[in-house]
């Protein structure tokens, strides 16, 4: 789906990240009341990832031309780079250590749903990724580019766009004008500078002495970070460096191939299913190996042995025969990435059993008493890594739907989401697929609960436009009485940055002039204006309270008017653009005059323990006087009346 106005914006952000083509787990244990709070700010997360690529980067040849085209406000440049070589890793770290620190960052994606452009913020810089998309998505994306490089230029930001090399002759000649050909990086610095990083000093030529060194040249980046990656992990089995290059290597280049001749090697189903099973739970007890295997096979459909119990081999030699090693009383492997070499193995060469093995998951974790919380995620963590590797998003969003039905496995099912929503490949699938959920008019109340926060604490890390309209469609379609969990996370989200307030903003007025969601539109209006946010255009504030005024009932927007004069008593000058704003908005209606004068003569009858600049009286006899005006009555005494407001002011 291509959108040339949906995009990311990005301001500031803390997290894990992960250039590489390997795995990485990340546990996230979603608590009840991490479901319920916000965690850390997702806009200072994108800005720790980019940190954290800027810190490892090394300049590849005519990174250096890029850096002088985007030198001033309002510039541009284009790209270009093979697979392979951190092409849009250079395109993120150029625009990360351009401009000021404060400047917003923005990435445009080409998944969008109809979405109405944003406008550009002053300074804003912009990175549009085209390095994997088709040749025709390409040719649609140039107007797109253009239309960004204008904004750009008109707000001095600035405009990076990665490209693949062999899509270069599809650009039109105004575009080609801004190519610039980046090449690959100097391989022993990066994995030099990833390992310093990581708390491991090696010399270049230390590195290319190393086992490391025969795969420097032509490993694509992904590749050298994974086996950074596996030289930390060897680092935690005691020896020196050039025993943990040894162990890395040998995981990253032969382990798959060692894992299919031992496989080969096992003389039935019964075994094959073990060393799945403790694939799949390595960490977990010895006795939950031995119980989850038997539930395997019987998803599978194995006939069971038949022969008496002691005439079968024991656990102990089955596990030696496997290479499972138990450390009290809890399984692993000793050989570096051994674990996920075999269940590479079995979702690769047994495509026909995936759905199986899908099944016996969701049983483990449904109804097994043999794991505890963090043996539950890891088991759901390593098959959602299985699942995304061979591209069956569906069969992990069913499995969503099916988790988040019951309360207490609404984390396991956003667990699935987050980590989808987080692949490279894969990742803008999920947020499609969450902004259809978003639009159902009945979704269950636990997946609005688990979709609100995915959306605020992971969709708004990196997507934080497409994480407002989600929750923005999930608040509309909460049912009342039920807790605003969708809502509570929309205000969360747009109250850490003013772009994102006034879009939300615009949002909730358009609703309330022209769509069927008035109401809720107009019950999130009055939450965004508590407090008053004098950052707001006026226009627009005022046409959102002339569509609450049109669509709401006096009591639901009346507490919101006492709320507006308490702001207005903590103005020095008595609020007087507050009032200014409710009277144009009421624009003459009576009604709606009358009710704000009663309410302004009830509020000030009440005790005043909070005195402000402007006293409570002051300040109810001023806006009195604005709702005499706008009804046509003038004040008896003009002198007097004119004195008495330079006074309350």
């Amino acid at each position: 789906m291509s959108d040339t106005g949906d995009a990311t914006w990005i301001g500031r952000a803390a997290g894990q990240t992960h250039t590489g083509s390997g795995a990485q787990n990340n546990y996230y244990y979603f608590a009840s009341e991490r479901l319920i709070r916000g965690g850390a700010d997702p806009l200072r997360m994108a800005v720790d990832r980019r940190l954290w690529l800027s810190r490892r980067f090394v300049p590849p040849p005519g990174y250096g031309d890029a850096v002088r085209r985007l030198e001033e406000p309002g510039t541009a440049v284009l790209l270009s780079g093979t697979p392979g070589s951190g092409r849009r890793t250079a395109g993120v770290v150029l625009l990360h250590r351009m401009g000021a620190d404060g400047d917003p960052f923005r990435e445009v994606t080409l998944d969008g749903e109809g979405d109405e452009p944003a406008e550009l913020a002053e300074g804003e810089r912009v990175l549009v990724d085209l390095s994997t998309v088709s040749e025709q998505e390409l040719v649609d994306a140039q107007v797109m580019v253009r239309s960004y490089w204008d904004k750009t230029g008109r707000v001095g930001g600035r405009l990076a766009v990665v490209l693949s090399r062999e899509r270069e002759h599809l650009l039109q000649s105004d575009l080609r004008q801004l190519l610039v050909r980046t090449g690959r990086p100097k391989s022993d610095e990066v994995m030099a500078r990833h390992l310093r990083w990581d708390g491991i000093e090696v010399s270049l030529p230390q590195l290319r002495d190393s086992a490391i060194g025969e795969l420097l040249e032509g490993s694509p980046m992904g590749d050298l970070q994974r086996l950074s990656e596996l030289v930390v992990e060897a680092r935690s089995q005691g020896e020196a460096f050039d025993a943990w290059a040894v162990k890395a290597v040998a995981a990253l280049r032969d382990r798959g191939h060692e894992v299919a001749q031992h496989i080969a090697g096992l003389p039935d189903g019964r075994q094959r299913a073990l060393l799945l099973t403790a694939a799949m739970l390595d960490g977990a007890p010895v006795d939950a190996l031995f119980r989850l295997s038997t539930e395997l096979l019987m998803k599978l459909g194995h006939p069971p042995d038949e022969r008496p119990r002691l005439d079968q081999t024991d656990l102990t030699e089955r596990l030696t025969e496997l290479r499972v090693k138990v450390s009290q009383g809890r399984i692993g492997f000793d050989a570096l990435a051994y674990g996920p070499a075999v269940r590479s193995h079995f979702w690769l060469y047994y495509p026909d059993l995936r759905s199986a093995f899908g099944a016996w998951v969701e049983a483990v974790v449904r109804e097994s008493e043999w794991l505890d919380q963090v043996g539950r995620r890891k088991l759901v963590s390593r098959f959602t890594e299985q699942a995304l590797r061979a591209g069956d998003a569906y069969v992990l969003t069913d499995l969503v739907e099916s988790w988040a039905m019951e309360t207490r496995l609404l984390p396991e099912a956003m667990a699935v989401l987050d980590q989808g929503l987080r692949d490279e490949r894969l990742g803008a699938a999920f947020r499609v697929k969450i902004y259809v959920w978003s639009r159902e008019p009945r979704l269950q109340p636990n997946m609005v609960r688990g979709l609100a926060r995915i959306c605020a604490d992971v969709v708004a890390a990196d997507h934080p436009d497409q994480a407002l309209v989600r929750l923005h469609q999930l608040a509309r379609r909460e049912p009342g009485g039920a807790p605003r969990y969708a809502r509570e996370s929309l205000l969360e989200l747009v109250r850490r940055d003013q772009r994102l307030y006034e879009r939300l903003l615009h949002r909730v007025r358009e609703g309330m002039e022209q769509g069927k969601f008035r109401r809720q539109d107009a019950g999130i209006f009055l939450e965004l204006m508590d407090p008053p946010a004098p950052e707001a255009r006026r226009e627009e504030v005022a046409a959102g309270w002339y569509g609450v005024f049109t669509v709401a009932a006096p009591e639901e927007w009346g507490p919101r008017i006492t709320a507006w004069l308490a702001a207005a008593q903590g103005e020095r000058d008595g609020g007087g653009w507050l009032m200014r704003v409710l009277i144009e908005a009421a624009d003459g209606r009576l009604d709606v005059l009358s009710r704000c004068y009663l309410l302004a003569c009830e509020w000030e009858a009440q005790s005043d323990d909070e005195p402000g600049p402007t006293s409570r009286a002051a300040v109810a006899a001023r806006f009195c006087r604005e709702i005499d005006r706008a009804q046509g009555i003038e004040p008896l005494d003009l002198a007097s009346a004119g004195t008495n407001e330079g006074r309350s002011e």
